[in-house]
């Protein structure tokens, strides 16, 4: 049974201020893309940004990059070389080193490399001086985005690190000895002194040809980074990562996938072109959903999600798991539940917890959960159980994108764990907080109560006869946020069908509810809510 292949589908539903693509294998959702459309991630972006502040008690320095917030940039992820990218002959850092160290110039010319006083973040960093960065997280509630000196450039199957004292190497997910030996003859073929790649993991089983395919077009986009960098001594975005199409198909699509549905002509249009450029095989199998109804409805994916934000979530065995996100770190608390088992309480515990694990990776990835995460298993008395919880929970952790830290377990059952955090999680995202408990919990965003009005009513027009004229009745907030961000979707929605639509509003109303009331030939009816539970 293990052995069984999966079927594997990507479903692209583009809304009017949202786009979603979700990754499933034999129906169930394993990956969850959600970006908007007026607030994109700009992680992967690269500025020229000018130091504003340099704060040795927190090893960091603060870089205005031209947006609201600063960038925080730790000394760890700080190279010399960010001052001086294009790599001019009378090198910045060079002069630094000089002045620095009080060497004369001889000593300095015979010296193979500076020493590591020579290269420290506080003596080099001075405010108004011009760094080259990449954005490595988005801003996150009052923080502001994380960046890099450290750069890197994705392709399709390599990665350019354009530094002289950044190394490249081979993607930690390919295992097998010899193709990464085989990779590494590659990389040695292709990097110079000035320059080195990452093979992706996208790289395994290709030719060199294949490989080496992705040079010229990243050199192109290095050259043009570099003539913008040259410019005047300002903050200014040098190049733009946010596109989550292209982004999506670079660094997740798969030739193993089996079919790709769009909901909406133009992505669907544009997806085929990028899959002819990156991954011809794939092309084919891009189909355009052209129902009425909502394209995460039609597969059971609505319903996934709205299970990825709930606290609870039941195991197979009658157990369940219990996710508490707060502003620090997540605890997820494991419980037997209805499961007793028959006569040996430790092997239900075990059984328990070793489910727990294929849920817990499942969710944390879904719900693209970040930070410090403390995991409290049910407790095991036998040391060899706790044993086989811990290298279970390493293998279900395994296909995680997400760079990610564990911990052995305690006696006690717990373990914790650190994942990389690169943006809100799912909850944050789906969710805005509540303005009848002020934030203590969460309602539905806006846009997610738009999207089920919306497909109410597209359900209601496809019935017969059609209804003579519909009235909405809705919470106030919800009516503003229709009128001024949606209320173009509305009158497609209305042109189309020819049947005028009545916004209501209504304070009795909670703020997630609303109440599609319309006509037909003498009479007048009431078109239930569609129940995603």
């Amino acid at each position: 049974m293990e052995n069984q292949i999966s079927k594997k589908q990507v479903l692209v539903n583009v809304e009017e201020s949202e786009i979603r693509v979700a990754f499933l294998e034999d129906e169930q959702l394993v990956d969850l893309f959600l970006e908007k459309t007026d607030d994109l991630s700009i992680v992967g972006n690269l500025y020229k940004g000018i130091v504003e502040d340099v704060v040795p008690g927190l090893k960091a320095s603060f870089i205005d990059i031209g947006l609201e917030r600063r960038a925080f940039l730790h000394f760890n992820d700080f190279i010399p070389e960010a001052l001086n990218p294009a790599g001019r002959k009378k090198s910045l850092f060079r002069r630094l080193i000089s002045k620095e160290t009080g060497e004369d110039r001889e000593k300095k010319e015979n010296r193979s490399r500076p020493s590591p006083a020579s290269t420290n973040p506080v003596k080099i960093l001075h405010k108004g001086q011009a760094v080259l960065v990449q954005v490595i997280k988005d801003e996150i509630g009052r923080k502001g985005p994380r960046v890099t000196a450290n750069i890197a450039l994705p392709g399709r199957k390599l990665v350019l690190l354009p530094h002289p004292s950044q190394r490249g190497g081979v993607s930690r997910k390919i295992a097998n000895f010899k193709e990464r030996q085989r990779l590494r003859k590659i990389l040695g073929s292709i990097k110079t002194a000035q320059r080195s790649f990452i093979i992706r993991t996208a790289g395994k089983g290709m030719s060199d040809d294949a490989i080496k395919s992705d040079i010229g077009h990243l050199k192109r986009i290095w050259s043009n980074i570099l003539r913008k960098y040259r410019g005047k001594n300002t903050p200014l975005l040098l190049f733009n990562d946010h596109d989550i199409l292209y982004r999506i198909v670079r660094d997740h699509f798969t030739e193993d996938l089996d079919e790709i549905m769009v909901d909406n002509i133009r992505v669907f249009k544009k997806i085929k072109k990028l899959l002819h450029q990156m991954i011809p095989r794939l092309a084919d199998r891009v189909k355009f959903f052209s129902k009425p109804e909502s394209l995460f409805h039609h597969y059971h994916v609505e319903k996934q999600i709205q299970k990825a934000t709930r606290r609870k979530v039941w195991l197979k065995s009658g157990g369940y798991v219990v996710f508490d996100e707060t502003e620090a770190l997540t605890a997820i608390d494991v419980n037997s539940g209805r499961y007793i088992g028959k006569k040996d309480q430790e092997k239900t515990v075990l059984k328990t917890n070793l489910e727990a694990c294929q849920v817990i990776a499942q969710q944390l990835r879904l719900r693209d959960i970040g930070g410090i995460i403390v995991i409290d298993f049910i407790d095991m008395v036998r040391k060899e159980n706790r044993e086989t919880v811990e290298r279970t929970i390493h293998r279900c952790l395994r296909p995680d994108r997400a760079k990610h830290t564990i911990l052995p377990i305690s006696e006690f059952g717990l373990v914790e764990l650190t994942r990389k955090r690169v943006r809100q999680s799912l909850k944050h995202r789906l969710f805005t907080k509540c303005p009848y408990c002020e934030g203590s919990g969460r309602v539905l965003a806006p846009n997610q109560i738009w999207r089920q009005i919306k497909y109410s009513l597209l359900e209601l027009l496809q019935q017969k006869p059609r209804p003579g004229e519909i009235t909405v009745m809705i919470h106030p907030r919800t009516k503003r946020h229709i009128q001024e961000k949606l209320q173009g979707a509305l009158d497609q929605v209305v042109k189309k069908y020819s049947v005028p639509v009545s916004l209501l509003s209504s304070e009795d109303l909670h703020i997630e509810d609303f109440q599609v009331r319309y006509t037909l030939p003498g009479r007048s009816e009431i078109w239930p809510r569609r129940q995603e539970n």
